[in-house]
């Protein structure tokens, strides 16, 4: 009889400890329908030369007050050389939601700092992304993130988990059965790559990325957040203006309502005069001098003009409502 009851006893606190872990977890729906996501690199972390200078825990803090205001939710491309620090950050300041990102589906300290973040906060990591374009930049392979999904669904299982390349992967048959695997698209769109895009005409560019958001979900069952689109804001020679990015943004938050499936990231949160340098590492081909300018807040944490768009939409779109 004892051994029965202890039996029935430790079937009894497994089965209260998983309930009590499923209930701290964000649900997704509510999540997509009411966060302002933006994605998040810190103004303190750059990479020079081959040398990674580590973000700041000073530094992460300044950048989430400057944001909180326009922003209640995070997406990270890392988890280490600093940005592991992001989450306490977010969770002191108030933020409802954060997707932590590991920039290298292979590297053993993102992933366990990953999955230490996620047990330490459950009320406010709803999903880890395995990497950020790096299949379509030949980084790694599909079976790389797989394994690290795998190994992170054993230890977090209640965490959601994707991958973020570009749009059209996921349009491409031999990827259907990869990214159904996920339990949430995030995807990137970026109109400014299209040949037919001209930077100043907002509406087109916005319905754009609508419809390729929508094309997704008729092809896949999960819930979408686009991660990454909109307009730099230099340079004016290439039609890249900060009144052409608010534009976009404007058009973007009149057409998008907010849904429990759909949501759109803010693409940047600040701009970074290092990244050309480095996307030419992954795309060879140009300058990207562009890739300096999508923030929505320069180096300085001045905001643009864009910034009024979101403070003044953000309770109407699917930005989300608070």
């Amino acid at each position: 009889m004892k051994t029965s009851r202890c039996i029935l006893w430790l079937m009894f606190m497994s089965l209260w400890v998983m309930a009590t872990a499923d209930a701290g977890t964000p649900n997704m729906g509510a999540v997509l329908k009411n966060a302002r996501f933006v994605s998040y690199t810190p103004r303190s972390f750059s990479v020079v030369n081959g040398q990674t200078q580590p973000a700041s825990l000073d530094g992460i803090t300044e950048d989430l007050r400057l944001l909180r205001n326009a922003f209640d939710s995070l997406i990270t491309y890392s988890c280490s050389s600093g940005l592991e620090h992001v989450p306490a950050v977010a969770e002191k300041l108030g933020y409802l939601a954060v997707i932590v990102g590991i920039w290298d589906p292979k590297s053993e300290i993102e992933i366990q700092n990953a999955i230490r973040l996620a047990k330490k906060y459950p009320k406010l990591i709803f999903a880890i992304s395995i990497g950020n374009e790096g299949i379509y930049a030949k980084h790694y392979t599909p079976a790389d993130v797989e394994k690290t999904m795998l190994f992170l669904r054993n230890e977090i299982p209640s965490i959601s988990l994707t991958t973020s390349e570009p749009f059209f992967l996921y349009l491409k048959s031999e990827y259907f059965d990869f990214f159904n695997k996920m339990d949430l698209l995030l995807p990137n769109i970026h109109p400014i790559f299209e040949t037919w895009f001209i930077p100043s005409d907002a509406k087109n560019g916005a319905a754009f990325v609508l419809n390729v958001a929508s094309k997704l979900q008729s092809q896949y069952t999960q819930p979408l957040i686009v991660k990454e689109t909109g307009l730099p804001s230099e340079p004016a020679s290439m039609g890249f203006t900060q009144a052409n990015q608010s534009a976009f943004w404007s058009e973007i938050l009149k057409q998008c309502v907010a849904s429990e499936t759909r949501a759109i990231s803010c693409f940047e949160a600040f701009d970074a005069p290092w990244k050309p340098v480095v996307t030419k590492g992954y795309f060879p081909g140009s300058d990207h001098i562009q890739e300096a300018h999508w923030g929505f807040f320069t180096v300085d944490g001045k905001s643009k003009m864009v910034v009024n768009e979101i403070m003044t939409k953000r309770n109407k779109t699917g930005l989300g409502k608070r």
